[in-house]
């Protein structure tokens, strides 16, 4: 068929229902449509289908990069996470041994007893409150009350922070008592209400 043929070929003169009787140019024009046509449906449907399937796989491939890339670094770093964790069990283990055990509270309560003295402050109350359970430790909490100036109170708080039992100090109150500090006639007497805390490691000791 050439393009002569097709020229000849008159539109009003086709029978589309008997498409036999049509010259030969005519039915193979028509057949190259049909050809295309069913060309373009395989492409669609067996073509488009493994381009969205790439498409899939090229995303997971990037995604399973980016994983991989991850566990990659986690694996170059991990002698340094090993040692970063034997740090922090050495730290825990430094920390437990800074609790008082069972026997030792009454030894703690001499402590800040000493502290007190220590900073020119004088007890008024000192002793133990009950014993709070927590998962893995224990929480003892302690009432103090002193007086003294305000450099006398300040002196004894940091002597108490400076511990090398673990004491934590919380809920203080401070008002003017009655009188004045016998060691510096011209400042008023300081009464401070305190609640420390001490801890130890619930290993089943009480």
């Amino acid at each position: 068929m050439d393009l002569g043929s097709l020229n000849e070929l008159d539109i009003n003169d086709i029978d589309f229902n008997n498409m036999g009787s049509w010259p030969v140019a005519g039915k193979a024009f028509m057949a190259a449509i049909i050809f295309s046509a069913v060309a373009g449906l395989g492409f669609y449907a067996f073509i488009g289908d493994q381009t969205e399937n790439l498409v899939k796989i090229e995303r997971k491939e990037t995604e399973l990069k980016k994983e991989f890339e991850k566990k990659q670094a986690k694996a170059v770093n991990l002698d340094a996470y090993k040692r970063q964790m034997q740090t922090i069990k050495d730290s825990f283990q430094t920390l437990l041994q800074q609790l008082p055990k069972a026997d030792q509270m009454a030894e703690l309560l001499d402590e800040v007893s000493y502290s007190a003295t220590g900073a020119g402050c004088e007890i008024v109350s000192l002793g133990f409150e009950g014993e709070k359970e927590a998962e893995f430790y224990s929480e003892r909490p302690i009432r103090i009350q002193v007086t003294g100036g305000y450099h006398q109170i300040a002196d004894f708080v940091s002597r108490v922070s400076r511990s090398p039992r673990i004491v934590t100090l919380h809920d203080f109150t401070i008002k003017i008592g009655e009188g004045n500090v016998s060691s510096s006639p011209g400042e008023k007497l300081l009464i401070m209400n305190i609640l420390a805390k001490t801890y130890r490691s619930d290993s089943g000791e009480k």
